[in-house]
């Protein structure tokens, strides 16, 4: 008889996992504002023949939940940006001023060593959250786009294509209103 029960149970939680075996899908707002958003950074790139990657990557984290949080994460990331992007600079004038030889020895400490100073800027700003942006950001323009034109443009279409995502996730969320919150 114990059997047949354990048997019977066994049965019933089989037959309810394989009822909830495929959740039900729900694309919300946030989803599909995220993807107009991103939409429009890349057609902009293609009308101006530019590169999307960085503005469409803005424009998706700045995507929030609010337009507050939006615009809230819009900061953190423009002043991370900057504050890398700055740094940045300053490093690009050593390499073509000075005798640094870039992917040196010398070259990685010294951008190492930048790291101090690039989250201390942000702490003193009262910026910490945009620590870790300042600090991809640097080393994206630092390590990754030397060899590729003119590394100073780069850094400001680097800066510029991040402040245009964020201004376009801005205000993708404040015109298409949230079907659930009030204000966004």
């Amino acid at each position: 008889m114990l059997k047949c029960s354990s048997s019977a149970k066994k049965s019933r939680s089989l037959k309810k996992m394989q009822k909830n075996k495929f959740p039900k899908i729900h694309i919300g707002m946030r989803i599909w504002k995220t993807f107009i958003a991103a939409l429009i950074c890349a057609i902009t790139g293609m009308i101006f023949n530019a590169e999307p990657f960085y503005s469409m990557i803005a424009a998706i984290l700045c995507m929030q939940v609010s337009v507050s949080e939006s615009i809230k994460k819009g900061v953190t990331r423009l002043v991370g940006t900057l504050i890398g992007g700055v740094f940045a600079v300053f490093i690009l004038l050593l390499i073509d001023f000075t005798p640094l030889e870039p992917f040196s020895w010398l070259y990685y400490i010294i951008i190492s060593f930048c790291v101090v100073p690039l989250i201390y800027t942000n702490v003193v700003l009262g910026q910490e959250a945009s620590s870790y942006i300042t600090c991809v950001v640097f080393l994206s323009i630092v390590l990754s786009h030397l060899g590729e034109g003119n590394h100073y443009l780069f850094a400001l279409s680097r800066m510029l294509e991040t402040a245009f995502g964020i201004v376009v996730a801005i205000a993708v969320n404040k015109l298409i209103k949230n079907n659930k919150t009030e204000g966004n």
